[in-house]
């Protein structure tokens, strides 16, 4: 039992076929043996290592006198079965023998070789040359070289299990009175050791039992399992064994984002410095926690868990998406962690993995890159700080020409900068550290991102406007949205989403990137409060969220009908900007995927795994990285931990 975990990185990934080999053996199985004593004298070409001076493997012992054998003969048994026709009718022609000088007291009145005081020993019947050191009981039973009469005379024989005949290959043979003796028994065939070749060898009813491949056939050099298109085991993708992976219309496996299972919302409370955690398919509350002072970016990464940026102190809070990630840090035996809108005391929730201070008073953008390492914008000091993902240590700083309000990350990892300091859009690489900056007119930058062609857009709070930026000349292009355009969300089918958070306002933005409609969308009543919507986010089922920050809850709409859900409670004045559902990350910045292939092995066979092989097509910028588990069974498989990650594929070769 093996099982592979592959993950997808990339714009798109088309997998063709995955395979595993092994290396086999057979023990506890039936095999042939290859050493086996021909019962019947035949010349097998084998050299018996056990050798018995020729005693029948019949009869237990030759001196036995056999008083209870069956009554039924083979020919009794075989009489209601037609006649076969074996042509034997021409005499056997015997091989002269090598003439040994016996001793003169030798008695041999047969001239076989054998008798009372010759060299090659007693004979147990001089009167017959057939036998030597054994004489089988002729007046019992029918055997080859006991005397017969008439001349000429033929006898229906079978030398095994009268049971067997005529099941799978054994057969009737025919012997003949020539010469005053039985010849042996020709043409039968009876049951020997199955062997692969689609032909029931023992007999029992059942072909190539034991003997098999493991492939089910008799191709010996089969060690070779395949999955996918045009293999015995097509892809199938399930909630189990894949996330942000499908398949097409020819059954080969793609990056999917409507897969990912972006099941949570983070609403930052900046008004009682807590992170709500929502379930997005029911509104509910699952956890609030105590981070960092004052927080108000909050920014999911690729496994689910949550970054948060505070203003207050500059701190940068990450808490873990399920309990099984959490820390049990007072050693108590279970994990001490929010359950619904209750709030633990500061530092006693062991699902917050770590609180730091990167270096600065006011973290105010917030995002995460491809190999999910947090980056956050220090609005004072105007500097980028990528932060390491499990300690929390700067390990890259970059300057920028802005204070940054808010930021995103494409997918060629180009860190982009609403400059509310400075009104300036900033571009900045961090491979290299260069950096770029355009003056956006009308100024009042606030929330940032990307459409579903890679273009820019960032509120304008102050204006009623959104701006657009396309690279090349005349790079901006200025939307006029009404209301107080805040948070920003790009959807895949082409729509950017803004938050109008004026006070007193309750509406969001639609406006269709291509076109530049702009169609207004309500998040509550005709007869409610205000609920000044400022953040907004799209879940993984293409719902968008609103967080209202005058009535402290989270509104869910259908991007579609415009039906709203909820409104769902959350704490005090949420304010946020930025990835909270991590729907730009896994589809903009770094879409990817998981998916998960089980290879069985083989019933019987216990298998030692050598070497995997994939064939994918991977488009530029995207890359594929494995894990592989193994062992002896199913339950076994799922408990074991994970080898590697290996790769990524390419540069690499696939082991």
């Amino acid at each position: 039992m093996s099982t592979t975990r592959f993950t997808f990185a990339g714009l798109l990934l088309l997998m063709l076929l995955a395979s595993a080999c092994s290396s086999k053996s057979t023990s506890g199985t039936d095999k042939p043996d290859t050493n086996v004593v021909n019962p019947w004298a035949e010349d097998t070409g084998t050299e018996d290592p056990e050798e018995d001076a020729g005693d029948d493997p019949f009869i237990d012992d030759p001196d036995e006198d056999l008083i209870e054998a069956p009554d039924l003969t083979v020919a009794e048994v075989a009489k209601d079965v037609p006649p076969v026709n074996h042509d034997i009718s021409e005499e056997t022609v015997e091989q002269p023998k090598e003439v040994v000088e016996q001793p003169a007291s030798c008695v041999d009145a047969d001239g076989d070789g054998y008798g009372a005081n010759c060299y090659l020993g007693n004979d147990c019947d001089d009167g017959n040359p057939k036998f030597t050191i054994y004489c089988p009981p002729c007046e019992q039973q029918v055997s080859e070289g006991c005397q017969c009469a008439p001349e000429g005379s033929q006898e229906v024989c079978y030398e095994s299990d009268p049971g067997s005949v005529g099941i799978g290959e054994c057969q009737l043979g025919m012997r003949q009175c020539t010469g005053g003796y039985w010849s042996a028994c020709l043409g039968q065939t009876v049951p020997v050791p199955e062997v692969c070749d689609g032909l029931d060898n023992d007999c029992d009813s059942t072909v190539d039992e034991g003997v098999l491949s493991p492939c089910g056939d008799c191709d010996p050099f089969c060690d070779t399992l395949e999955l996918g298109p045009d293999s015995p085991f097509p892809f199938e993708t399930n909630e189990e064994n894949a996330e942000g992976v499908g398949t097409n219309i020819d059954g080969y496996l793609i990056l999917d984002s409507s897969q990912l299972n972006l099941g949570f919302i983070w609403v930052a409370n900046s008004g009682e410095g807590t992170v709500s955690k929502l379930d997005t398919d029911t509104g509910e509350e699952l956890g609030r926690y105590k981070t960092c002072n004052d927080p108000s970016r909050t920014a999911v990464d690729l496994i689910g868990n949550v970054y948060v940026g505070c203003r207050a102190d500059g701190g940068v809070a990450k808490i873990a998406i399920d309990e099984a990630l959490c820390q049990d840090k007072n050693g108590n035996g279970e994990i001490d962690t929010s359950h619904g809108s209750n709030v633990l005391p500061a530092g006693t929730d062991e699902c917050i993995l770590m609180i730091t201070y990167p270096g600065g008073s006011c973290a105010r953008a917030l995002g995460v890159d491809a190999e999910n390492y947090a980056w956050v914008g220090m609005w004072n000091s105007k500097v980028l700080k990528r932060i390491h993902p499990d300690t929390g240590q700067v390990v890259q700083s970059i300057g920028i020409p802005g204070s940054p309000y808010g930021l995103v990350i494409d997918g060629n990892g180009i860190i982009w900068v609403s400059g509310r300091g400075g009104s300036t859009l900033i571009r900045a690489d961090p491979s290299n550290g260069n950096v770029q900056n355009w003056s956006v007119p009308g100024g009042n930058l606030y929330g940032i991102n990307l459409d579903c062609h890679g273009n820019v857009w960032m509120g304008q709070f102050t204006n009623a406007n959104v701006a657009k930026f396309t690279p090349g000349p005349n790079n901006f292009t200025t939307i006029s949205v009404g209301g107080c355009p805040r948070g920003m969300a790009g959807s895949t089918d082409c729509y950017m989403w803004t938050g109008l958070g004026c006070g007193g306002n309750t509406q969001v933005g639609k406006i269709d990137v291509d076109t530049h409609q702009v169609t207004l969308v309500s998040t509550h009543g005709p007869n409610g409060n205000g609920t000044q919507p400022i953040g907004v986010a799209l879940d993984a089922k293409g719902f968008l969220w609103a967080v209202n920050y005058a009535t402290s809850n989270a509104t869910k709409i259908n991007t579609e009908t415009h039906e709203r859900h909820g409104p769902y409670p959350v704490g005090y004045h949420p304010y946020t900007y930025s990835d909270m559902t991590g729907y730009a990350l896994h589809n903009f910045t770094a879409p990817q995927g998981n998916y998960i292939a089980e290879f069985g092995g083989w019933e019987e066979f216990r298998v030692q795994w050598d070497a995997l092989y994939v064939e994918a097509d991977m488009p530029d910028n995207s890359s594929l990285k494995l894990e592989v588990r193994t062992a002896n069974t199913h339950e076994e498989c799922a408990a074991t931990p994970w080898e590697g990650l290996y790769g990524p594929y390419p540069p690499e070769t696939f082991p």
